[in-house]
């Protein structure tokens, strides 16, 4: 067997392996546990007077954006507003990769990047369609945690997104950093953060302006609910 021959075979098993490597990490991402929908519940302990209106929330969509709500206490989804307003959209999300079409080049075998998606509140002209998805993104300027269409969600912060070792805090990037800030007084006017420097958003100067508490975003599984006629944009 000359040089160039074995060169070529260990490329191809080479080649092969990392094919195979690539279809295990895949297929983890995949699994059917990550496929489980989930509501987001607040957990938080902060030594604030301001507390009491960020623990046992839960995360809606509203605006555009990933915010903190009352719970009904019959129901523990989002209560009406303080005007008897509808009550927001629960974060009802599960885990998906994000579509490497839409990344930078990444070589074979690498780890999949884990995403979060979430039905989205209907609009009323298409009430009988089926629900859509959007990505959640963490918004790389503001560091806003946001939703929307996969064609806005690429240019941000993407994931990973995945969940801590009992498989209940949310986390991004493998770190259990995001945090509530105070963006309106009255008790609905929280909205999530990404505290990617884990400094209470300090160092970009929102965490000396407005108040921020540190909080653990816990998932509560949809009972008996499955992931069927969907669309993802």
């Amino acid at each position: 067997m000359d040089f160039i021959t074995w060169v070529g075979m260990g490329a191809a098993v080479g080649g092969s392996e990392a094919v195979h490597r690539q279809r295990l990490l895949d297929e983890e991402a995949e699994a059917e546990e990550r496929l489980e929908e989930f509501y987001l519940d607040v957990f938080c302990d902060a030594k604030s007077r301001k507390k009491d209106e960020v623990h046992d929330t839960i995360v809606v969509l509203k605006d555009g954006k990933v915010r903190l709500w009352p719970k009904d206490p019959k129901t523990k989804l989002p209560a009406k507003g303080p005007d008897d307003q509808d009550a927001p959209h629960p974060l009802t999300g599960f885990y998906l990769p994000f579509p490497p079409a839409d990344l930078p080049h990444r070589p074979i075998p690498y780890t999949p990047i884990l995403g979060l998606v979430s039905t989205v509140p209907a609009q009323k002209a298409s009430s009988k369609s089926k629900p859509k998805l959007n990505w959640l993104y963490a918004d790389r300027t503001t560091r806003e945690v946001k939703y929307g269409p996969r064609a806005e969600a690429k240019k941000h912060v993407v994931g990973s997104w995945d969940w801590t070792e009992d498989e209940q805090g949310l986390t991004l990037n493998d770190e259990e950093c995001l945090v509530a800030v105070e963006e309106e007084s009255g008790g609905y006017g929280w909205a999530v953060y990404w505290d990617k420097d884990d400094d209470a958003l300090k160092d970009m100067g929102l965490g000396k302006e407005k108040r921020v508490l540190r909080c653990s975003l816990e998932r509560r599984l949809v009972e008996e609910q499955e992931i069927k006629g969907l669309d993802e944009e």
